[in-house]
């Protein structure tokens, strides 16, 4: 299990926070959920980093792991959390395994400089063994490696669905990611931050989407823009927009990607049941072609993606994301920031059982999730004690079956869930308080009805004023 601890960072102060296999984040506005997600997505992602700054290193032969890992959290944090002379003196730990007591601390000193601290057994025995893999495998591959700068990028497809990489490339870069996988304990493969306000990238052009990569990819070469969390984190959700639309144009629409899938493999029919989810919440049928996107509704009628409703917008890059996630059996991780954005709360209970899917669909699928939705909680709480109810009665399943579909059910082991900020209730809670109850399986209920009494009280209170006017007649 992973855990991160916070002090005394922007506006988290004091935060313990484990991360399992599903968490979610509730509080006010400015309460720290996104910073407590951009952090998580940092740790989470320097995997990813140290193997790119491995392969472009101009002296990969001599790539020190333990020295390059505290250089490149150094310098990545700086770059994304902005000048560490405008923040005041703050300490965060990320465990990538609490069993293991392995763990990476940011401080800032008096000095402002970003002190970065590895825990004692952090390699363990195998510091060694890395560097003398990483310097075989280089001196092996050098020449390819210097050569092929693709590799860095993410996979795009030519008409035979083979990649521009090597095969060589291919398997070396994997020999050496399996290293990784072992020193950050995880074996993620596809990271991906849905930002909020996700329609950017439906009402744009596509002309503006690659004039815009162009730009920013032309500047980073020339070191002329600096780079922040959040610009970071809309290019690679705009990128990965972009790549998907373009694997959907050569197929026009989901179903003819599931049409590729091998016949007789449980596939298609698994796809059709994911696609069939999507269609709900979209109200109708998704298309793409080189002029445009476009959603055929269940009334036949035939409307733009740019001119449909906002909650359409805002979701379709969530459902085509998770829809590729099941095609492409990816190990994925993904932080989604406001799911409920523009959305009925019917909907919103349909968008959480396909992530519930997603997540199960794979052992090493993790979702974390930022939110001010009251519903999303509560579609949580109904999967996790839909599980509960079924691990206290077998006999029970296929009645919970009969509401709740067995594959989207959420074990409460691998569940966690947190309140930030907690300025609006009125009995006395931590900036960071712990909402799952471990001993019920569920989501507490007194913080789910806390809203809903603060509304009754004051219903209450105008009702007896209301009542009062008429003794007075």
């Amino acid at each position: 299990m992973q855990k991160i601890i916070i002090k005394n960072f922007g506006p988290v102060k004091d935060a313990e926070i484990e991360i399992k296999k599903i968490m979610l984040l509730i509080g006010e506005q400015a309460s720290g959920k996104s910073t407590i997600a951009k952090l998580i997505y940092f740790f989470k992602t320097l995997k990813e980093d140290v193997l790119k700054s491995i392969f472009q290193s101009s002296e990969s032969s001599d790539f020190d792991i333990e020295i390059g890992l505290i250089n490149l959290a150094q310098k990545r944090f700086d770059v994304l959390f902005a000048s560490l002379s405008s923040l005041p003196d703050f300490e965060i730990e990320f465990y990538y395994s609490i069993e293991k007591n392995k763990y990476l601390r940011l401080r800032n000193d008096k000095k402002k400089y970003l002190n970065v601290q590895l825990s004692k057994d952090f390699f363990n025995d195998k510091l060694e063994r890395l560097n003398t893999n990483f310097k075989d495998l280089f001196n092996k591959t050098k020449k390819t490696f210097q050569v092929n700068k693709r590799l860095y990028q993410d996979a795009i497809f030519n008409e035979d669905d083979e990649f521009f990489y090597s095969q060589q490339d291919l398997i070396e870069r994997h020999k050496i990611s399996e290293l990784l996988n072992q020193l950050f304990e995880n074996e993620q493969e596809n990271f991906l931050f849905l930002i909020a306000g996700r329609n950017v990238t439906v009402s744009h052009s596509d002309f503006f989407e690659k004039y815009f990569f162009a730009d920013v990819i032309n500047r980073l070469d020339q070191n002329s823009i600096e780079e922040r969390v959040d610009d970071k984190l809309i290019f690679d959700f705009i990128k990965r927009v972009s790549l998907t639309k373009d694997i959907l144009k050569r197929f026009g629409n989901f179903k003819g990607l599931i049409e590729r899938q091998p016949e007789n493999t449980g596939i298609k029919e698994y796809l059709n049941k994911i696609l069939s989810r999507i269609n709900k919440i979209m109200k109708g049928e998704y298309f793409i072609d080189n002029d445009s996107e476009k959603i055929i509704l269940d009334n036949q009628e035939k409307i733009y993606l740019n001119n449909a409703s906002s909650g359409q917008q805002e979701v379709i890059r969530i459902l085509q994301d998770i829809f590729m996630i099941f095609d492409q059996n990816s190990k994925v991780l993904r932080i989604l920031e406001e799911p409920e954005a523009h959305l009925f709360p019917v909907a919103q209970k349909q968008l959480v059982e396909l992530l519930a899917l997603m997540v199960n669909y794979q052992p090493e699928n993790q979702l974390i999730i930022t939110t001010h939705s009251p519903y999303i909680l509560s579609v949580f709480s109904n999967l996790l004690f839909a599980s509960r109810v079924v691990e206290k009665n077998s006999t029970a399943e296929a009645e919970v079956q009969e509401i709740i579909d067995k594959d989207c059910w959420l074990n409460p082991q691998e569940f966690s869930a947190y309140s930030l900020g907690n300025h609006s209730f009125p009995e006395e809670m931590q900036y960071c308080e712990p909402i799952f109850d471990n001993k019920m399986g569920n989501i507490k209920q007194n913080y789910l009805d806390t809203v809903s009494e603060i509304l009754g009280a004051e219903f209450s209170q105008l009702y007896s004023i209301h009542g009062k006017t008429f003794k007075r007649r």
